[in-house]
């Protein structure tokens, strides 16, 4: 029995990391392409005090989603 609690567990904790670690991917990919994009047009990291953060994002991608299914 311990050892099937075990293995339960672990595949579990390897499920929310693997979340996390997805949300973190999408995060700093997110950011690593506005800032791309403000160097390429004015050589700053941080161009448009308006940027929008990840989490603005995805709730503004998720109304279009929303609106635009059928």
């Amino acid at each position: 029995m311990d050892k099937k609690l075990l293995a339960a567990t672990a595949v579990l904790l390897s499920l929310a990391w693997s979340a996390c670690t997805s949300d973190q991917v999408k995060r700093a990919a997110y950011e690593a392409a506005y800032q791309k994009s403000c160097i390429d047009r004015t050589g700053l990291p941080a161009c448009n005090p308006d940027h929008q953060d990840y989490d603005q994002y995805q709730s503004e991608r998720g109304k279009l989603v929303k609106r635009d299914a059928p």
